[in-house]
């Protein structure tokens, strides 16, 4: 075990000034010390190319995934080590270097569509920042005007049966923007804020080459660890992902959600609604081809 590069790792993450925060700096290493099993393997893979070295340092927050129980509840050593390993190799194989490069050496945002509201940006962007590490390895958020309005973390891999697959961990939206949700809501021709960034994740979800949606329910939240039975989420997962024709796997932690969105034809809408939603179709159009044109660009 690489013990140089986990005190990197641990002393990037966790301010050992601070008494608090050295603490947790102990409780690093010492998992690490007693899972070297698990160490040896995800520091042999990022020590494999110089790119990985460069994106190991540039977000050492992979390590630590590895070390907590992160990503969905009852999440195993084991697991956690596939999971972070397997995200990377699907975006290898997938995606030309500059894109890893990009998200996770240089710490770099890539705007995926924009637009404006009020005379001020809005926009989609995929990263990875440290604070969005106990959901996923990646996220979709919704800006405004640089402020985080919805985001989507999850993670790319291979379901049970071998088929390409994106992962949801959590979907999160900010408590102090209700004027500017209702606001968007209504440019959007009554299109809720929480349904366009999900329509946003099934883009890129399917410009990712995946073929199914999974997502963390209620049962399978990482935090459901910690809570206690009785106390439930503020804002039920289960529910949305029934919204958007979820089906609860066999597995109770995920569902299972169709990358497309279904769309009534102008034929099934009542003739005054159908303006509204041919101006809302144009709109989720235009996001389509901003996501499917920016990805494209670092395809192999």
């Amino acid at each position: 075990m690489n013990k140089e590069i986990l005190q990197y790792v641990g002393k990037s993450l966790y301010k050992t000034h601070i008494l608090k925060e050295w603490k947790r700096y102990i409780v690093f290493m010492t998992r690490c010390h007693l899972h070297t099993r698990y160490m040896d393997d995800i520091l042999e893979f990022f020590a494999t190319g110089e790119l990985r070295q460069r994106m190991l340092h540039g977000t050492p927050s992979f390590v630590e995934q590895i070390t907590r129980s992160f990503f969905y509840k009852n999440s195993k050593w084991a697991e956690r080590t596939e999971l972070v390993k397997n995200h990377i190799l699907y975006l290898e194989e997938r995606f030309q270097p500059r894109l890893l490069e990009r998200l996770y050496a240089d710490n770099q945002r890539l705007r995926v569509w924009e637009d404006t509201y009020l005379d001020k940006p809005l926009g989609m962007d995929l990263l990875f920042h440290g604070g969005q590490r106990k959901e996923g390895c990646l996220s979709l958020v919704l800006n405004y005007e640089n402020e985080e309005l919805y985001q989507i973390m999850f993670w790319l891999g291979k379901d049970k049966a071998g088929e390409p697959s994106l992962y949801i961990g959590a979907l999160q939206g900010t408590p102090n923007g209700s004027e500017i949700i209702k606001g968007l809501t209504k440019a959007f021709y009554g299109y809720r804020t929480k349904n366009l960034i999900f329509y946003g994740i099934r883009n890129i979800a399917e410009n990712m080459g995946a073929k199914h949606i999974y997502a963390v329910a209620n049962e399978g939240y990482y935090a459901m660890n910690h809570i206690r039975r009785d106390r439930k989420l503020k804002t039920s997962l289960d529910e949305f992902w029934q919204e958007c024709e979820g089906v609860q796997c066999e597995d109770k932690r995920f569902y299972k959600l169709p990358i497309e969105e279904y769309r009534k034809s102008m034929e099934e809408l009542k003739p005054s609604k159908r303006a509204q939603h041919r101006r809302r179709f144009a709109k989720m159009d235009e996001i389509t081809e901003s996501i499917k044109n920016t990805l494209a660009a670092y395809k192999k």
